[in-house]
């Protein structure tokens, strides 16, 4: 049977050992307004916005998923990866004290349905790495109704599990319906429940675009399918985002609409994005929660129209969880279509907004983080009209960090540090004189939360911001 499952995952290619704890007490995905999970690898047929086949008291959503098992595969996986880092502590669930939970609506009683978590980067390198002790299973018990599916976890014996794997180390579930069959059976899902996630702020490299004073972004609408304007008035001001510029894309209604844009240098090194190390961020001002955003880095000499995955090196996801206002998404690890393309060849970045739908949409984007770009000295990037505002030294701050800035000449300057959602929360230099030359501040971050802020410096009527992030 272990060679069955392996054999199968690796003519997927992909490799998916057994293992690690699950829960339900996280909300991962209701298939409507919480989308805090994206689907990397399914060997059948997944649909994300099917109605509900027979809404119930049990059930009484009106979108749900609709998954058509795959009969060619005995061992058919919905590979599933949390929008985080990684999971927290598992040991509960491996202790069964805490349970993963999911609804479904099945076809008959009696059909076996397992998750299996891991740790994906391992999980890669073969069976059974990357696996975190046992499985997690429950077996429905009515026919063509939803039910409420609780998993019981059983350990894994000798080869099954990878003890190098802690309960601290997962990142990935998989989740198989009616293993060791040839089923294509259809099958519908909601309101899956899983592990705690890690919420630690992003650690963040370079600010790519705000659309006023840093532009290091090329947009190649050539190879783009909707219409884009990269100058134009915020259209909801708020604290969440009080940019005065920024910018708007119309979506097409082509099933994977892309906006393809080029760093005006090539990115040096992305590896750490791979391991969420490091993540992209955005602010963005979307119609509804929900709405998936995806960025695909890669190598423009190799990536095709047509060909996909070659030149792709990896995928980055996010959710929309607001309606009509501002919010900042953070782009998570979830796919490394083309492992043959080093960490150092991407040079071109695809946005795609709503993939693998038709829905016709306008979008407006700000403030665009990306991984640290070539030639590019620390301060570069962030020179607003004679001045210099250097990366704050330590970043991540626990306690304290000092904050940099050069000036050519004496200008009156405002220095003040802001939270992801845009709010003042401590001001260093509110419209003061200094002279000319380099200048340093320090900045005691005790009394802030942990989380992602902005320090901004002000000169005239110029401005520039970079990110930094503070633990506890």
């Amino acid at each position: 049977m272990k060679q069955r499952f392996t054999k199968a995952l690796v003519l997927a290619g992909l490799l998916l050992p057994l293992g690690r704890a699950a829960v339900g007490q996280v909300l991962y995905e209701n298939f409507e307004t919480t989308r805090r999970v994206s689907y990397s690898y399914t060997s059948g047929v997944f649909t994300q916005t099917a109605a509900n086949p027979a809404a119930n008291t049990v059930n009484s959503s009106s979108t749900v998923g609709r998954y058509v098992r795959n009969t060619a595969e005995q061992f058919d996986v919905i590979v599933i990866n949390p929008l985080a880092p990684r999971l927290a502590d598992a040991s509960a669930y491996l202790a069964g004290t805490k349970k993963i939970s999911l609804k479904i609506y099945s076809p008959a009683a009696g059909k076996a349905v397992q998750i299996v978590v891991q740790n994906k980067t391992k999980a890669g390198t073969g069976y059974p790495n990357g696996n975190l002790g046992g499985t997690f299973n429950a077996t429905t018990t009515v026919a063509n109704a939803w039910e409420t599916l609780t998993f019981t976890y059983t350990a894994g014996g000798a080869g099954t599990f990878d003890p190098t794997v802690t309960p601290t180390d997962a990142d990935q579930l998989v989740l198989l319906i009616e293993p060791g069959t040839n089923s294509g059976a259809t099958y519908y899902l909601d309101d899956i429940m899983g592990p705690e996630l890690v919420t630690a702020a992003p650690v963040v490299d370079q600010l790519y675009e705000n659309f006023e004073n840093t532009r290091l972004l090329n947009y190649v609408l050539k190879k783009s399918n909707g219409g884009f304007n990269g100058d134009t008035l915020n259209n909801a001001s708020s604290a969440a985002n009080n940019s005065a510029r920024v910018g708007r894309y119309t979506r097409s209604n082509l099933q994977y609409d892309v906006l393809v844009v080029r760093p005006k240098r090539r990115p040096a090194d992305v590896s750490a994005y791979l391991t969420n190390a490091k993540q992209m961020t955005m602010k963005v001002f979307s119609p509804g929660p929900g709405i998936q955003f995806q960025i695909t880095m890669q190598d423009s000499t190799k990536a095709g129209a047509t060909n996909y995955p070659l030149g792709r090196h990896s995928e980055y996801v996010a959710t929309t969880t607001a309606t009509n206002a501002w919010e900042t998404l953070v782009f998570t690890n979830s796919n490394r279509p083309d492992a043959t393309i080093s960490s150092t060849s991407v040079n071109e970045l695809v946005l795609l907004i709503a993939p693998n739908t038709t829905t016709k949409g306008r979008y407006y984007l700000d403030d665009w983080y990306g991984p640290t770009l070539q030639t590019t000295s620390a301060t570069t990037a962030a020179r607003p009209l004679g001045a210099e505002l250097a990366p704050c030294w330590p970043n991540p701050a626990a306690e304290q960090t000092s904050i940099s800035f050069s000036l050519a000449k004496p200008a009156t300057v405002t220095l003040a540090v802001y939270d992801a959602q845009g709010r003042r929360v401590a001001t260093l230099l509110d419209n003061q004189s200094q002279t000319g030359g380099d200048h340093s501040v320090q900045l005691t971050t005790t009394s802030l939360a942990a989380g992602l802020y902005h320090y901004r410096l002000e000169v005239g009527d110029r401005a520039v911001s970079r990110a930094f992030s503070i633990v506890h």
